[in-house]
C-alpha cells in the first residue's frame, strides 16, 4: 500500500501512530469492525474515528479484542469508556492519519454508512471470513429459536445497507456456508429498511464456526451453548 499522501497530525506523531503495511487477515477483522459499530469525518479540517457498541453486552469484546487489535494494527493504546447516557462502550480519537488511511487506502466512507460496501480490499476468502467476523461481532445475534419443538440455531447480522447485505449473502454461499436474507421495512418516518443475512441450522452454523468463528466472548459463550446441545442430543433438528 502506498502510504505516502497519508497526512498524519501533530497529535499522531506524538502518540507515534503506525499505519499497517499490508492486507492482512487482523486488519479483514477491523474494517468488519469498522462497517459494524464505527464512523469518521472531517470537522474543521481535523479527522475523527470512533468505535461504540453495546455498553453492556459489548464490554468485554471491546476490552480484550478490540484494545489489542487497535494496539497491533496502529500502535494506538485506546481508552475504552462507558457512555452511561447514550448506552454504548467504545472509543474515539482525533487522527488524521489513521481517517485518511481508512478513506483513501481503504475504500471506507466519511460520514454516513447508508449503502457501505465491503471494500474492495478484501478480494480473497480468508479476508472475508475475517471481515465477516468483525461484522458479525458488532451487528451479528447468534440465538436458538424453537423449530417443530426443537432448539433450532440461527445467526442474524443486522445492516441498513443493501449492498453490503447483498454482496455478504453471495460470497458465504459462493464459499459453501449457506445463507438467506430478507428485507425488513420500517413503518417509522425517517428510519431505514433493515437487510438481515441470515445462516439457520446446525450444518451451516458449524461451518461458521469453523472458518469465521467469533471474537466477542457473548458469541463464543452461545457456541459454547449450541455446541455442548448438538454433542449431547439424540437427533438433530431437520433443515427448513
Amino acid at each position: 500500500m502506498d502510504l505516502s499522501k497519508i497526512s498524519y497530525s501533530k497529535s499522531d506523531l506524538n502518540k507515534n501512530i503506525i499505519l499497517p503495511k499490508i492486507i492482512n487477515q487482523d486488519l479483514a477483522e477491523e474494517m468488519g469492525l469498522h462497517v459494524g459499530d464505527g464512523s469518521m469525518n472531517v470537522y474543521s479540517n481535523k479527522g475523527l474515528f470512533q468505535l461504540r457498541g453495546h455498553i453492556i453486552d459489548d464490554k468485554e469484546h471491546y476490552q480484550t479484542r478490540v484494545n489489542e487489535l487497535y494496539e497491533k494494527l496502529y500502535n494506538l493504546k485506546i481508552n475504552i469508556r462507558e457512555m452511561k447516557s447514550t448506552g454504548v462502550v467504545g472509543f474515539q480519537i482525533w487522527s488524521d492519519a489513521i481517517v485518511d488511511f481508512k478513506h483513501k487506502i481503504l475504500g471506507l466512507p466519511l460520514g454516513k454508512k447508508g449503502d457501505i460496501q465491503i471494500p474492495e480490499v478484501i478480494n480473497n476468502k480468508k479476508l472475508f471470513y475475517s471481515f465477516m467476523r468483525g461484522l458479525f461481532d458488532t451487528d451479528g445475534s447468534l440465538y436458538l429459536e424453537n423449530k417443530r419443538g426443537k432448539p433450532y440455531p440461527r445467526i442474524d447480522i443486522k445492516t441498513t445497507s443493501k449492498p453490503l447485505c447483498l454482496q455478504c449473502l453471495n460470497s458465504l454461499n459462493q464459499y459453501g456456508i449457506r445463507a438467506t436474507s430478507y428485507e425488513y421495512i420500517r413503518k417509522e418516518p425517517n428510519w431505514n429498511n433493515l437487510y438481515s443475512l441470515i445462516i439457520r441450522g446446525f450444518p451451516a452454523l458449524n461451518e461458521w464456526m469453523k472458518y469465521i468463528g467469533s471474537n466477542n466472548s457473548k458469541h463464543i459463550k452461545k457456541f459454547r451453548l449450541v455446541k455442548l446441545y448438538q454433542d449431547n442430543k439424540k437427533s438433530e433438528p431437520a433443515e427448513i
